[in-house]
């Protein structure tokens, strides 16, 4: 992606990126590491392996079994530090490959359950954007990765971008995004600070509503006065805006994503929004987990 003079360097200070050493969390790091690189951003890897010293606290007169499970817990913290070191230095390789500059990247493994040890990473690191790997297609969608994945986006409270294995991030040229609005005042809260995210790249936005019915009179004017703000606060923005009807709305977003050619979608998260409205939990799923564009979600 070409590098746009107005970036804001600052404005995304700290990104973090919960891994799991799959290929997942290896592509989701090398997105993190091109928005690092534009804006100053430090990226904390941080992994949570399993602790068995919680079990073993439910035997409190077994001493051999506490000291079983010490030795076992000295194990797998000393595989987890090994593993985050190894793949530290595969994205640190990968930055020098791609010459991203302006680059730190630190790393912290913990011991407990993934979805609790995220939530207290997030209070004492303050991250501005969580990364995080999703498993994208395949009979695999749902299991651990996507759920923690989910749990993040229910309670992070941050801007968080969902990357799935296959995505794939455009270097050169500029970048089209799908945002989704409901016509919710945080809409535009959330566009303004996508694009101080991406104010590092020449990017394109379609602005887009979806709806089962037709409203044409009401949508419009809303859509107008949407467009109309962002024309005055954000004059040298690429903004169009799009009205799709379609009864079956999770055909009518694939459709314009592929006509399109839209490469990142974004959308907020809130009760009563889009993503409430069109996605019962099973087609979120497939929006947010099986798409091969990486996925944006604003709370």
């Amino acid at each position: 992606m070409e590098n746009n003079n107005n970036t804001e360097k600052g404005d995304i200070e700290r990104i973090l990126v919960p891994i799991d050493f799959s290929d997942y969390s290896l592509n989701a790091c090398f997105f993190a590491l091109h928005l690092s690189s534009r804006t100053g951003a430090e990226v904390l890897l941080f992994h949570v392996f399993f602790n068995p010293m919680v079990d073993a606290m439910a035997f409190p007169d077994a001493f051999t079994y506490q000291s079983n499970m010490t030795e076992i817990f000295k194990d797998l913290e000393q595989n987890a530090e090994k593993q985050i070191r190894k793949f530290s230095k595969k994205i640190k390789r990968y930055a020098g490959i791609k010459d991203l500059k302006n680059i730190k990247i630190t790393t912290e493994v913990k011991a407990g359950q993934p979805g609790e040890e995220i939530d207290n990473i997030i209070r004492s690191f303050a991250p501005k954007i969580i990364v995080i790997g999703t498993r994208g297609h395949g009979k695999q969608s749902g299991e651990i990765l996507g759920s923690v994945a989910a749990r993040v986006i229910d309670t992070a409270g941050i801007p968080v971008l969902l990357v799935t294995r296959d995505a794939r991030l455009k270097e050169k040229g500029e970048l089209k995004l799908l945002y989704a609005t409901d016509f919710d005042e945080s809409d535009y809260q959330s566009i303004h600070k996508l694009t101080k995210i991406l104010s590092g790249y020449s990017i394109k936005i379609d602005c887009v509503h979806f709806s089962t019915s037709s409203n044409s009179k009401s949508n419009s004017k809303k859509m107008a006065q949407m467009k109309a703000h962002f024309l005055k606060t954000h004059k040298q923005l690429s903004l169009e805006c799009h009205i799709i009807e379609n009864k079956d709305l999770l055909k009518g977003v694939n459709d314009f994503i592929e006509i399109n050619d839209i490469e990142l979608i974004a959308l907020t998260h809130k009760k009563r929004n889009i993503f409430y409205r069109l996605f019962n939990p099973s087609l979120a799923k497939k929006l947010l987990f099986q798409t091969k564009r990486p996925v944006f979600v604003f709370n």
